[in-house]
């Protein structure tokens, strides 16, 4: 009977190692945070950069962004310092992090743009918009020395808006996106990645463009096309959950084009840090 329980300890501190061995084999490094908007949010529910890391070979890595996504968020919302707080502590959290996944500034335009608004006020609306995602990219980037910062596009959305159709709605999101994009250029740690057209490549789009017929959004460093796909088209319903969000495979190959444009890069050449530097 002593014996019996003698081996029943070695065996159960056997599988306990071996449980430990085997969740340590299979456990994923934070490398990526989803900061933003319903655009990261939807993303970070569906899985699908996680999906499509794997696909690509970079299985190891993961996502982190329950805290820091908020559907309905501006970019307006994003500067506050509480707000910036929150990123700062998931940061902290997961020190492996180096690589932020930004998506904001979408909501600003769509509640605040109007088709028949003045010039001037829509310049005001725009150069705001630009302002607010530099204050974000800037303040994330200082948070860590090794920090880079990814400001994720829009594609095209299937909504009418006032008396705009969604083609008129798009060419004006596609306008501010320009700035932004002229804008993310000038920051060191920090690149902009278009996505405008992405949709209608993999889906085409009613009544009679068909997948892989156009063009794929430009990147950097000149992002031609700008935009990508054709902007006298709006988006497939399959390629949509409603008419401004994407559906799990829309935001997948979204993902996947994150991966391959720019993350696959980043993962696997992180930046070097001087110790003195990342001890101020």
């Amino acid at each position: 009977m002593i014996l019996f329980k003698k081996y029943q300890n070695i065996i159960f501190v056997f599988f306990i190692a071996l449980l430990a061995l085997t969740s340590n084999i299979y456990a994923k490094t934070p490398r990526i945070l989803m900061v933003g908007d319903s655009w990261a949010w939807f993303l970070y529910l569906g899985r699908g950069l996680r999906d499509a890391l794997e696909d690509c070979g970079l299985g190891e890595f993961e996502e982190v962004g329950i805290f820091t996504t908020v559907p309905g968020s501006e970019a307006r919302d994003w500067v506050n310092p509480k707000w910036l707080e929150q990123v700062k502590r998931e940061l902290d959290t997961y020190p492996t992090i180096d690589i932020v996944h930004l998506s904001v500034g979408g909501n600003d335009f769509l509640n605040h743009w109007r088709i028949d608004m003045p010039p001037e006020e829509k310049e005001k609306l725009f150069q705001q918009v630009v302002e607010d995602t530099e204050k974000i990219i800037k303040a994330i980037l200082d948070m860590k020395p090794n920090l880079r910062v990814a400001l994720i596009e829009y594609d095209y959305i299937n909504k009418r808006k006032g008396r705009a159709t969604c083609q008129e709605l798009n060419k004006a999101g596609a306008e501010l996106s320009r700035l932004r994009m002229e804008m993310c250029k000038k920051i060191d740690r920090c690149r902009y990645v278009q996505t405008y057209g992405l949709m209608q490549y993999h889906f085409g789009a009613p009544p009679d463009l068909k997948p892989q017929t156009v063009t794929l959004p430009g990147q950097y460093p000149d992002y031609s096309p700008f935009p990508g796909g054709n902007p006298d088209y709006c988006n497939s319903p399959e390629a949509m959950m409603d008419n401004v969000h994407l559906s799990d495979l829309g935001y997948y190959y979204l993902a996947l084009f994150c991966v391959q444009t720019l993350y696959k890069e980043w993962l696997l050449n992180p930046l070097k840090v001087e110790e003195n530097e990342s001890n101020n």
